[in-house]
């Protein structure tokens, strides 16, 4: 069992939740203030872009009186008005149209886009998109921000500016928390914000009910969707015993920055690794390696870099493990991947490279290949794409080798847009290169030519409508595995038409012919029809009868041209109850099968659902007609109890007579300040609950305190874990609860999904 203790402090990273998508908006908006001052004095910024919901011209929504001084009108009293796409909100407004600037006093408040500047006073410079503010701060909105906010944020003192993808805040406080005297808060003498890479603060503090805790020169944050932790983490499991891991990341020049690790593993040992991460105009990337000192030897190494050469663009991919306790124990293995793409008028041409190797000791694997392709078009109608690749394959065990294979694929394909017609060229030949073992040419196409059209090209739209149907002709040379060249003329033809035949019947009916003459003197063809016939009664209720008929005549050598034989009918029936209830029956019957002396009837299925505002309940059966038995019995629901979400399923398994699984979710379940969530997944052939993940959360306001538990009885690294932190509501945290070790659902018997 393994058993971990996972703690961060309120700085914690993990806690904090300082996490971010690449592509979303700064945390905050374009807000310039004067440096180096406190609230209550004078701030000046750049005014948030207007609201398009809000009106243009000076409109009054409410002002209890109003009169006007030469080009200047005072507002006063419970005072709202609306003015170029912004809300102006105070207890006097004074407005001057000869300047256009207005002055909010007595408690204003300025709304854009998203954005709210209050203060005790706000001057506001309409002609030059600026504004003066005393004694107050800045709101920002999830809105401002596309979501990537959970609430809104406060600013206050100093300087902040986000005039490109960069935010930067100088001698300032950043806090999600609404109080006067807000429970925490940070500042910095620099906050660097860029989306998707990093969150850097230079002199930080953190201040907890009004005084400074802590101060660091510098805090490196990369905004990255794994969110490793940046602090020390303690704990416990199976593979390492006791342990403290930790990292620390350094600041280089630029975009530059420096990782290092330092972990201890009593049953392990020390960890030691080091990662440099680099971004210019021209590349970005990264190099570092990882290894263990103690018994086990190990050592994982990465390599990843993107460079523009020119128009031309370079990636490099490359991993190496050995020895490695979770993944590849008493294994060496290095995967690597090179593409150089090289774009060119109206097309692109590729170089790429990739190996894998595996080294297990007795046994060796390596697979490698070498591309070249190039993609180009001609004017409108003609494009072209060919490519050649060399690869090569080896297995080896304790020196003798198992199989090998060394081969060059060449791919040539162009295809022309006439007319009346799409003519489709396929050249595609495997070589092998030496004594190759278990080599197959079996896709080869030396060439093959293919013209296809339509009754709409060849006899306009009105033949197209009453007469759908497709012809196709292709004459090349193919081959079977390991066989001499065949060449082969094709003709095919198919149609697909509806017919509507009134009082809720319609009939859709197909037929489909193709012809095949080969080289060696045989011929065969295929001749396959077939229908579905609905009658729709209600509003979304039908009954459908469907049949398939499919035969082959003669005789082909090629054997991508055996299609086999079938003659069935499908019955089907959906009834729509009303009011979010629906059902659904269907089977089939195969002719064949009489004669193979089977039972023609296939499998039946019913399912029933109800889908209502909040609540949703399926349930679904099948019989097996071959073994004439109840197959799968299985129910998933989700609905509400008051504000607490809960998705349950289960599933019966009636050829074994036994409760296969069941699945229960509990989500937002509060008693006062405390929330719970809940996943539990039982396996009814074990007899035991294989996962179980509990949630508590205690709100604090502007955080709260998590407390998450984790059980696994099975699976990649089973064992219990513990983890408890403290977040910031306002700001996106990303949690594994609901998901496994390597990311996947917990459950997998439906219920799930609020």
């Amino acid at each position: 069992m393994i058993r971990s203790l996972c703690l961060a402090a309120i700085l914690g990273v993990a806690g904090i939740g300082f996490s971010q998508e690449s592509g979303k908006e700064p945390i905050l908006s374009s807000v310039d203030l004067l440096p180096n001052q406190d609230v209550g004095s004078s701030q000046q910024g750049v005014l948030p872009p207007p609201n398009n919901q809000t009106r243009q011209p000076l409109t009054i929504v409410n002002a209890d009186k109003s009169y006007t001084r030469g080009t200047v009108t005072v507002f006063e009293g419970n005072v709202h008005l609306e003015y170029k796409g912004y809300t102006l909100k105070a207890a006097k407004i004074e407005g001057d149209s000869a300047t256009d600037i207005y002055v909010l006093s007595g408690g204003g408040s300025l709304t854009g886009e998203g954005d709210v500047i209050q203060g005790d006073t706000i001057r506001v410079n309409f002609k030059e998109d600026t504004y003066m503010l005393e004694g107050g701060k800045a709101v920002i909105t999830p809105e401002r921000t596309q979501g990537l906010t959970t609430g809104p944020f406060y600013v206050s003192g100093g300087k902040a500016s986000l005039r490109d993808p960069h935010f930067h805040l100088y001698d300032g406080t950043l806090t999600p928390c609404d109080l006067d005297h807000p429970h925490f808060a940070f500042d910095a003498g620099s906050t660097e914000v860029v989306p998707g890479k990093k969150i850097v603060f230079r002199d930080f503090g953190l201040v907890i009910l009004g005084r400074r805790v802590l101060g660091l020169p510098y805090l490196y944050i990369p905004l990255l969707d794994d969110r490793p932790r940046y602090l020390p983490e303690f704990g416990q499991s199976q593979d390492e015993g006791y342990f403290v891991k930790s990292r620390y990341i350094t600041p280089l020049r630029g975009e530059d920055r420096f990782e290092t690790r330092l972990d201890y593993m009593s049953k392990l040992g020390f960890g030691v690794g080091g990662e440099l991460g680099y971004d210019t105009q021209f590349m970005s990337g990264s190099v570092g390696a990882y290894g263990l000192t103690g018994t086990q030897n190990s050592l994982v190494g990465n390599l990843r870099h993107q460079q523009l050469l020119g128009a031309s663009r370079l990636d490099v991919d490359a991993r190496f493990q050995r020895n490695n306790y979770l993944t590849a124990p008493s294994s060496s293995l290095l995967s690597s991947r090179a593409q150089l793409t090289i774009p060119s008028g109206a097309g692109q041409s590729t170089l790429g490279y990739f190996r894998n190797s595996s080294d297990t000791g007795a046994f060796t694997s390596v697979t490698e290949s070498l591309t070249a392709s190039d993609v180009r078009q001609f004017g409108k109608n003609t494009r072209t794409n060919i490519s050649t690749t060399w690869s090569k394959s080896q297995s080896i065990n304790s020196g003798s080798v198992l199989s090998e294979s060394e081969r060059v694929d060449v791919r040539f394909q162009g295809y022309q847009e006439l007319r009346s017609f799409a003519a489709d060229l396929l050249f595609q030949r495997s070589i092998p290169i030496g004594d190759s073992q278990s080599f197959s040419s079996a896709s080869d196409r030396t060439p093959l030519l293919t013209l296809r059209s339509d009754t709409t090209r060849l006899f306009g739209p009105k033949a197209g409508r009453n007469w759908p149907t497709r012809l196709e002709a292709s004459i090349g040379e193919l081959r079977n595995p390991g066989g001499d060249p065949i060449t082969r003329m094709t003709f095919a033809t198919d149609l697909n038409r509806r017919e509507e035949l009134g009082r809720g019947f319609s009939l859709d009916w197909n037929g489909a012919y193709r012809q095949g003459l080969y080289s060696d003197d045989t011929a065969q063809y295929v001749l396959g029809y077939g229908g579905n016939l609905r009658y729709q009664f209600g509003y979304n209720s039908n009954l459908r009868l469907s049949y398939r008929n499919q035969k082959q005549f003669g005789f082909t050598p090629l054997a991508i041209d055996f299609v086999g034989q079938n003659d069935v009918f499908q019955f089907g029936a959906d009834v729509d109850h009303g009011k979010g209830w629906t059902s659904s029956l269907t089977t089939g019957y195969d002719v064949l099968a009489i004669e193979r002396q089977q039972t023609p009837w296939q499998i039946v299925t019913y399912s029933s659902t109800y889908n209502g505002y909040d609540s949703y309940f399926q349930f679904a059966a099948n019989y097996d007609t071959f073994n004439q038995t109840w197959g799968l019995f299985r129910a998933d629901s989700r609905f509400k109890i008051g504000g607490t979400g809960v998705s349950a399923s289960a599933r019966y398994d009636g050829q074994r007579a036994v409760w296969a699984a069941g699945s229960l979710q509990i989500e937002g379940f509060k008693w006062g300040q405390i929330s719970t969530n809940a996943v539990l997944f039982y396996n009814g052939y074990t007899k035991q609950l294989e996962a179980q993940q509990y949630q508590i959360s205690y709100d604090l306001h502007c955080t709260e305190a998590v407390l998450e538990i984790t059980d696994f009885r099975s699976g990649f690294r089973s064992g219990r874990q513990i983890a408890f932190y403290i977040r910031i509501k306002a700001l996106p945290f990303g949690s594994d609860f609901g998901t496994g070790r390597r990311g996947q659902s917990i459950g997998g018997t439906g219920g799930f999904g609020f």
